[in-house]
């Protein structure tokens, strides 16, 4: 589809309804809609989605400020009626060219009411529109909004508009404002990876894990002394406790040790063995980790495994402590004199099986993890976007 979204401004403009609609432009435009983004303030958030500048919509116009007197004293007169019919030249075009228009906030906001106006005047000719209300001016006792028109607008339901509130308290003040129900209630989400810069090529890796799976990281270079397999056999007996795992191992070779590639191939084979080869993922093998890579694959994961069986020190535990993961970590010096509180030591001679109990009765009692889970099916923007959004844009909602 061709896409609209309007607003009075967008990014870089900071503030929720901009980051949301910065979110759903990239989200439509990488499910192959074609996005444009319309506001008074604002610029291209990427190369896929213009953003045009309608500059009638900006608030700190004087001619829109001038309109907003005329509107709030009761009598909308030739400043307010000029600005409402520039506003109509500027819209009329988007109706023909566009899908789905997507107006945040301007049909239940009462900064700009001539545009108000003009998006109702289009609604009463039949133009396809979707009010997206994050806020409700006539049901927010911090402002007073007139009881004359054009404000009426701001507490009707337009009968050929769909509305959708971000959360069901906005929904039930909807309710009591206008005495109808919204069309679909669609959650803000969290773009995690866009959040906290996580590389495309991590993201794309930890792509439908985040939610489900326990991703446990090991950066290390491929050792013997790392104890790598030991690491795998974890794995496996987490998985047969029937927890779904996912082992991020970096997995720089060591260009020093000739002998490290048939060690490597030695670790492959065993993890086709145990019949975890789709659950571990030898990260460098699939691009380049530097430290813009190692930074994301701290982000992503939700603790770190560590079984080495000798360090000189183990700068993973600090680095983890810092990202505030969990640590499990092999019980030997000096990872023992090392780790932080609250870390889990086990002992090397200790059965798998009996560690992956320990590390799932952990995670189990973890807070931050079981929220962290809990964010991600609940607000994860992919899935809202695949659950609520796409079907609303179809009709489905």
């Amino acid at each position: 589809m061709k896409i609209g979204i309007l607003h009075y401004t967008s990014w870089p403009v900071i503030g929720g309804v901009e980051t949301v609609i910065r979110q759903h432009a990239q989200l439509l435009s990488r499910h192959g809609h074609e996005v444009s983004i319309f506001s008074g303030e604002g610029a291209a958030c990427s190369k896929q989605v213009p953003s045009i500048v309608f500059r009638e919509l900006n608030t700190r116009e004087p001619l829109v400020k001038a309109a907003q007197q005329e509107a709030f004293s009761g009598h909308p007169g030739r400043v307010y009626f000029q600005l409402f019919e520039r506003l109509q030249d500027l819209l009329r075009p988007l109706f023909t060219k566009f899908d789905r228009l997507i107006v945040h906030n301007m049909l239940t906001m009462h900064f700009n009411m001539a545009a108000t106006q003009a998006l109702t005047t289009f609604a009463d000719q039949g133009k396809r529109m979707i009010a997206w209300i994050h806020d409700l001016a006539a049901s927010n006792s911090d402002y007073q909004i007139p009881l004359h028109q054009p404000f009426d607008l701001l507490r009707e339901r337009h009968p050929k508009v769909k509305y959708v509130t971000i959360s069901e308290a906005r929904a039930t003040q909807f309710n009591k404002l206008t005495g109808s129900q919204v069309s679909a209630i669609i959650p803000n989400a969290l773009d995690f990876a866009d959040a906290c810069g996580i590389t495309p090529e991590v993201a794309q890796l930890v792509n439908g894990q985040l939610a489900d799976s326990i991703l446990l990281f090991y950066p290390t270079r491929i050792l013997e002394r790392k104890n790598i397999a030991f690491a795998l056999q974890i794995v496996a007996a987490m998985e047969a406790n029937g927890s779904r795992v996912c082992l991020l191992i970096s997995a720089a070779t060591d260009p020093h040790n000739p002998a490290g590639a048939a060690y490597f191939a030695g670790l492959k084979k065993l993890a086709i063995d145990l019949q975890v080869q789709r659950s571990v993922f030898w990260v460098n093998d699939l691009f380049h980790v530097d430290e813009r890579q190692l930074r994301s694959l701290y982000m992503v994961a939700d603790a770190l495994l560590f079984p080495s069986k000798q360090e000189g020190f183990g700068l993973p535990l600090l680095e983890a402590a810092a990202y505030r993961l969990p640590i499990f970590c092999a019980n030997i010096e000096p990872l023992k004199s090392l780790a932080p509180n609250g870390t889990v030591l086990f002992d090397l001679r200790d059965a798998p099986r009996n560690i992956a109990e320990r590390i799932g009765s952990a995670l189990a009692q973890n807070e931050i993890f079981r929220s962290r889970k809990q964010l991600f099916r609940d607000y994860s923007a992919e899935s809202v976007y695949v659950d609520k959004v796409e079907p609303l844009l179809q009709d489905k909602l």
